[in-house]
């Protein structure tokens, strides 16, 4: 078999040429995919985000990664009003390796799912938290996995990148209007990082919310998402939340969700199975030209104990299976010298899953503390790069999608640095809103959300659309109905 994934490196060096022929326009280097990237691992698990309004039509208006067979990242404010202080209304959709098709509008081969969960942090939620972009984060949770898709981008958590690389699905002010409803590549120097966000000279636009933001390594093989797209600040940059300590419980959480039994019987969904870690090991055995290079990698034996912790934690779904390693460089302070890694969650092993940290025991030939050799390393970080995926995409969900766009309203930039946030992020889900009507935030429905609800009457031209309860696409006396019914204190409150 020839692996695929070796196309990956010719598009990353394609991408690297793309500001000299993408425009005249300096900051302008994105580059358009087409419908065969769109099938190639990681860029199939980008995915257009859709609301569906009550008569059941469609509108576009973001984009989200899928981190696991049941999740997806996203943008707090992809999925969530934070003005008004409550989720949106609307059903939302996923289709990932979305392109422009023949028809015109999104096709692609894996199918669409409908999230039945919408998430975002208890940080987004707080209004007097800032900066705003710091926690503008969230997912959303389908039960039926897509067949084809079996590995997922890694989470990179705690890594200060200098490049920035983006794809996802801007609905506006890209370079070709023809290619819309493509995705679209961005890259360029990271020219920020704070504690909790940063800023890159990426082009980010309307619809691009939500993208992944991440480095390559090892030439290209490697993927690692460090940040999720949210905001830009003027025509050539973007920027967003980080991921770090604060938010990786809450973001591991919601990776390992799993519908019940109940629910995967009532949607359908097809049998799949894990390829456990032994397995892993056993595929790349029978397959050793799949393997990348251990210098390519920069690995190294675990012979003794590294010099201090770990200089960054990776979390992925590859072929189906929860993965959690940190890794160690054995020269702190450069990216390039040699690391050794310490696997804290595989399927199929029985791992004690606590970080090393200098003063532990340290014992390498112990099979629970999870140190792995140069070998098994290499097979973690092959499997990472895509390389036990399945050559051929056959399309057993080919899907089409007649959906117009829609502005979704980004949050503007705000000045703060979060470098005082020193606390975990916390959950907050549709069963928290606790207040419907409350549109301005203030703790109680009254005359100032009336006003709201009279000023935005008609059908909605944005999203979040203000006054819009019921999601059905307009502000109308079912949405006053709504008020009227809330008015006064909120529970809580």
């Amino acid at each position: 078999m020839t692996p695929r994934t070796p196309i990956i490196a010719t598009l990353a060096t394609t991408l690297a040429a793309g500001a000299v022929f993408a425009t005249d326009t300096p900051c302008e280097e994105r580059v358009a995919s087409d419908c065969s990237w769109v099938t190639i691992y990681p860029f199939n698990t980008i995915s257009k985000l859709f609301l569906e309004n009550e008569s059941g039509s469609m509108s576009g208006y973001g984009t989200g990664f899928i981190v696991s067979p049941h999740c997806a990242l996203t943008n707090g404010h992809c999925v969530y009003d934070r003005e008004g202080q409550r989720f949106f209304p609307e059903d939302i959709h996923l289709m990932p390796g979305a392109c422009r098709g023949g028809s015109g509008w999104y096709e692609n081969m894996f199918g669409t799912r409908e999230a039945i969960d919408k998430h975002t942090n208890n940080k987004y939620v707080d209004l007097d938290y800032s900066p705003r972009r710091a926690v503008d984060y969230g997912a959303l949770h389908y039960v039926c996995p897509f067949e084809e898709l079996t590995t997922f981008m890694p989470l990179c958590f705690g890594y200060d990148s200098d490049w920035a690389h983006m794809s996802g699905y801007p609905t506006d002010e890209t370079p070709d209007s023809s290619l819309n409803r493509n995705q679209w590549i961005a890259f360029g120097d990271v020219t920020r990082t704070e504690d909790r966000w940063v800023r890159y000279d990426a082009h980010s636009t309307g619809g691009a919310s939500g993208s992944p933001v991440w480095n390559w390594a090892a030439n290209d093989m490697l993927v690692e998402v460090f940040a999720i797209n949210s905001t830009h600040w003027n025509d050539c940059d973007g920027g967003g939340p980080r991921l770090v300590w604060q938010n990786e419980g809450l973001i591991r959480e919601w990776m390992r969700w799993e519908p019940t039994l109940a629910q995967k019987i009532d949607a359908g969904c097809f049998e799949w199975e894990i390829r456990l870690f032994p397995d892993l090991l056993d595929f790349f055995n029978d397959h050793p030209a799949r393997l990348l290079g251990p210098e390519l990698l920069r690995l190294a034996n675990p012979a003794g104990p590294p010099p201090t912790g770990p200089s960054k934690r990776m979390m992925q779904v590859i072929e189906r299976g929860f993965y959690e390693w940190v890794e160690y460089d054995l020269q702190p302070g450069k990216p390039q010298s040699r690391r050794v890694i310490q696997l804290l969650a595989a399927p199929g092993m029985q791992l004690e899953g606590e970080a090393w940290f200098p003063g532990m025991p340290f014992d390498s030939q112990d099979p629970s503390q999870g140190w792995l050799s140069i070998d098994k390393a290499t097979v973690l970080l092959s499997g990472s790069a895509g390389r036990a995926i399945a050559d051929q995409v056959i399309g057993v969900e080919r899907a089409l999608v007649e959906a117009q766009e829609i502005d979704l309203i980004p949050l503007a930039p705000d000045d703060a640095d979060a470098a005082n946030d020193t606390q975990e992020d916390g959950e907050v889900t549709e069963d928290d809103e606790i207040c419907v009507g409350d549109l301005n935030g203030d703790g109680e429905v009254n005359g100032a959300d009336l006003g709201l609800i009279l000023g935005a009457w008609g059908p909605c031209t944005a999203t979040p659309c203000t006054g819009d309860l019921n999601g059905d696409g307009k502000v109308n006396g079912a949405d006053l109905g709504l008020i009227l019914g809330a008015w006064g204190g909120c529970p809580g409150g």
